[in-house]
């Protein structure tokens, strides 16, 4: 497979490179939205590489799942305007930082490590079923908790998945040996629809996806503008 080098190197070009294009036909709204979308592409190259155990998508993911467990723990209880720290803390504030603490070990540590016992590299999370419940798990979290446009949720979504879908496709390039004229005994476990000896997770992840694109709004704004 690509290294990790490679995926990043090949993202940054790509991804700065579609989201100019995106940006041009107008539907980048603000000044740092193609930055943004090329981030959120990035980020969809690293995605099918979390199943690799101890890799940096995996640390990076897992931390970033516990920092945000952290802070929706804690957030809601933060301080409002006329009530100090120290009052805070008097009423309950200390057990409210343990508890997100907590949040956070777990997310970090028993939850990490029962995913890595539960997948393995270039299994489901290598296929495109799963890029596509990255690409609308996002949409459906940008519209809910962040209150984006659909349209905009829908480029983000978008962003994701295409990335996502690089990665596979450098995966498979990097499968075949040019130099030797052979192919290697990997070619064709990188780019699938699901995984075959995973029948009960494909469909699971399946029936995810198609459930989201029941409830999901369709970006028909894309189309008409």
């Amino acid at each position: 497979m690509a290294n990790f080098a490679t995926h990043v190197s090949v993202a940054g070009v790509v991804g700065g490179a579609l989201a100019g294009a995106v940006a041009g036909t107008g539907h980048l709204q603000g000044a740092g939205a193609p930055l943004a979308w090329a981030g959120l592409f990035m980020a969809g190259t690293l995605l099918p590489d979390i199943d690799v155990d101890g890799g940096r998508a995996q640390r990076w993911l897992f931390s970033g799942m516990a920092f945000a467990a952290f802070l929706l723990v804690l957030l809601p209880v933060i301080p409002v305007a006329g009530v100090s720290w120290r009052q805070w803390l008097e009423a309950g504030g200390c057990e409210r930082i343990l508890l997100a603490s907590g949040a956070w070990l777990l997310v970090r540590f028993p939850l990490s490590w029962g995913f890595q016992r539960a997948t393995r590299h270039r299994g489901l999370c290598h296929s495109l079923v799963v890029g596509l419940l990255w690409g609308l798990g996002w949409i459906y979290l940008a519209m809910i908790c962040l209150h984006m446009s659909i349209e905009a949720a829908w480029l983000q979504g978008a962003a994701i998945f295409l990335g996502f879908v690089l990665h596979l496709i450098l995966d498979e390039i990097s499968s075949v040996d040019l130099d030797n004229a052979r192919v290697k005994r990997s070619f064709g476990s990188a780019l699938k629809i699901w995984a075959p000896d995973q029948p009960l997770a494909s469909l699971a992840a399946t029936l995810a996806v198609i459930l989201l694109l029941w409830i999901l709004p369709l970006p028909w704004g894309l189309l008409t503008r």
